[in-house]
């Protein structure tokens, strides 16, 4: 290989073996060695670079200004850059960048300095860090994504229930003294929504949602929370077979809110219908009290509408003052709604 005299036969020799690419500038950043591996990274042969600049020869353009003040800091005495790893960008031939790790040492030779610098093709390294990085990310996403989760299902869920038995204990308070027979009714009622509240904390545990709905479906599983409501609740359900499990917890938890928020605010009757029309899943969620909801104002169905625009669903809420309130979701059964169940299952 045609190389200049600033190094004897065996350290040539020993600079050609490695597998890191080794260049030797001069103070003024002339280039006056260049060893085999320089000469496959950079794609250019040492008799095309003996003598250039090394920042017009392998630095990309917005760098260069940067690598001379560099080099000039080093000439005059700094220490600073050697004996480390520096990464930085280097330029092949061809135009295209990639990121290398440079290490810089001086030696004196023949009563001048010259530096040379050692450099690795860093490319895979960074990939991986960059893939590292991004699996981290998605960690973070599906860790976040899990803790927001649990905390709307904790508040559609289990919360709903307790939300429920205040309510009714309120009404044994009122109605103990004179009458002991409805309140004991009450407290039977009770009962039973604390337990419920204790099941679904229960499967919540165990990283799943109201057992019903779990081991028979959307419509058991509604049909079971209009029967422990203490609202008068007339159910319409169209639903045959399973549903994608997503759609079916999101739309499980949008009737429990719903009902939630009729028996808070005073209603009597409630009207659920669901039903399949194509691969859309319409439903109606009809209360008879006293209207005036603005959902905006909540969380619960915020909540529940971020659930179903998550799914490409719809939901809206007419709540006219003294009109009662009515919510309408539509859920597309598509992809993104998680892998269906078995029919019938």
């Amino acid at each position: 290989m045609d190389r200049s005299s600033e190094t004897g036969s065996g350290a040539d020799a020993v600079l050609d073996a490695s597998m890191d690419a080794v260049v030797t500038v001069d103070a003024e950043g002339r280039i006056r060695s260049w060893n085999a591996s320089a000469a496959v990274m950079f794609g250019r042969e040492a008799a095309s670079v003996l003598g250039r600049e090394l920042a017009e020869t392998v630095v990309p353009p917005e760098l260069r200004d940067a690598h001379r003040a560099g080099l000039a800091r080093v000439a005059a005495g700094d220490p600073g850059r050697f004996g480390r790893r520096i990464e930085t960008v280097g330029q092949r031939a061809d135009g295209t960048r990639f990121p290398v790790e440079l290490t810089i040492c001086r030696v004196e030779r023949d009563g001048r300095t010259v530096f040379v610098g050692f450099l690795r093709d860093i490319t895979e390294r960074a990939r991986m860090l960059a893939d590292l990085r991004e699996s981290r990310m998605r960690l973070m996403r599906v860790s976040d994504d899990t803790r927001r989760r649990l905390e709307r299902d904790l508040h559609d869920g289990a919360q709903q229930h307790l939300v429920a038995l205040a309510i009714s204990l309120s009404s044994v308070r009122a109605r103990v003294t004179h009458d002991p027979d409805a309140a004991a009714a009450i407290l039977d009622e009770s009962l039973g929504r604390l337990r419920d509240a204790i099941d679904e904390l229960r499967q919540l545990a165990r990283g799943v949602h109201s057992g019903v709905l779990t081991e028979r479906g959307l419509a058991a599983a509604v049909a079971h929370l209009a029967r422990r409501s203490p609202l008068e609740v007339v159910v319409s359900l169209d639903v045959p077979g399973r549903l994608p499990p997503l759609v079916e917890t999101s739309v499980y938890f949008l009737v429990a809110e719903a009902l939630t928020n009729a028996t808070k605010y005073g209603a009597h009757r409630v009207d659920v219908a669901l039903a399949l029309s194509g691969d859309v899943l319409e439903g109606t969620v009809r209360d008879d009290g006293p209207g005036g909801a603005d959902p905006a104002k909540g969380t619960g169905l915020a909540g529940m509408s971020e659930r179903l625009r998550a799914l490409d669903g719809t939901v809206s809420v007419e709540s006219p003052r003294g009109a009662g309130t009515v919510v309408r979701i539509t859920v597309p059964l598509g992809a993104r709604s998680g892998a269906p169940a078995l029919a019938g299952a």
